[in-house]
């Protein structure tokens, strides 16, 4: 059992000993959770929590790494539990259900003790997490008779902003919170919750595929240079099968190569109409952004935009 209050640190267990000590803390301040992978000698976590009024407020800092709920933990689990987690830095990669999301700075999400959950620290992560049980917030919001779905809580404007920025600070106070005044605090934030999750965004959109195209996108304008930047190259960089990059391109307007071609075209485009690339041949440019071919490159650019490279440069150094 854990403390009412608990403040643990990597750095006071020995390297070797991190991985069972850091599932050992996330199973005690979130529900049982399994890290299935082995953590490096040099890896950081820090880790305070705080009893709130019946529920918990765990704030977390941590390196790289991954974690999971199971079926047979969540069967083993008799008590349901309300996660709301506001991520202050860093990224993660939830998958809840049959459903994923990405997560970063200052982004809201609501998970639930009851389904199987796995997540994936990408960068350096801080976040702050309110641990509810649902017959605590049952009690509180009488009106609310089904536990919430997991999904995100819009936190950049309205009540889902101001939770975020409740959460922070209650994070933030609750050591020097007297607990004469828990209780009321308690009622408050719940009532704000409540409001917030009135207009949650359903576990529907949370889209694994949409997520991962993302990051294929992403991986491909970072690798624009390259000369053999082909289908093959990029599975293998993203950590994914052919067929499964394939797929997920179906539900684009574009194919693989295609969204490779358009986004350099794009960036010649925006390399041309900046006076800081004059001093650059048109050809240079083209085999900046991975063409091998200035003739290719330029019926390629004509087709898609409709004016030859070099009427884009002449009409921006003459506007």
């Amino acid at each position: 059992m854990l403390k009412p209050s608990t403040d643990w640190q990597s750095s006071d267990v020995a390297g070797d000993d991190r991985t069972d000590a850091w599932q050992e803390i996330l199973s005690g301040s979130y529900r049982e959770w399994q890290v299935p992978q082995r953590l490096p000698a040099t890896f950081y976590a820090h880790l305070r929590r705080h009893d709130f009024a019946g529920a918990e407020i765990v704030e977390t800092v941590c390196d790289p790494c991954v974690g999971e709920r199971t079926k047979r933990q969540v069967r083993r689990d008799d008590d349901l539990f309300i996660g709301v987690q506001l991520t202050t830095s860093g990224r993660e990669r939830f998958k809840i259900g049959g459903n994923g999301v990405e997560v970063s700075s200052g982004d809201l999400v609501v998970w639930t003790s009851d389904q199987e959950v796995k997540f994936e620290v990408m960068e350096r992560l801080h976040k702050v997490t309110l641990m509810i049980p649902w017959s605590l917030m049952r009690e509180r919001l009488p009106e609310r008779k089904q536990p919430p779905t997991g999904g995100r809580i819009e936190s950049r404007t309205g009540v889902g902003s101001l939770l975020a920025v409740h959460l922070l600070a209650l994070s933030n106070e609750i050591a020097s919170l007297d607990s004469s005044v828990q209780g009321s605090v308690s009622r408050s934030t719940l009532e704000l919750l409540g409001i917030a999750l009135s207009g949650q965004q359903q576990a529907s959109t949370f889209d694994a595929s949409a997520v991962m195209l993302q990051k294929v996108q992403d991986f491909i304008l970072q690798h624009l240079h390259e000369d053999e930047l082909t289908p093959a190259r990029i599975a293998d960089g993203c950590g994914i099968s052919l067929r499964y990059l394939h797929m997920l391109f179906q539900r684009s307007e574009m194919t693989v190569s295609g969204f490779v071609l358009h986004s350099r075209l794009q960036a010649c485009k925006q390399a041309l109409s900046d006076p800081a690339y004059n001093r650059f041949q048109i050809s240079e440019i083209a085999y900046r952004w991975g063409f091998n071919s200035t003739s290719h490159f330029c019926r390629a650019f004509k087709e898609k935009f409709g004016e030859s490279p070099g009427e884009v440069r002449r009409a921006a150094i003459t506007s």
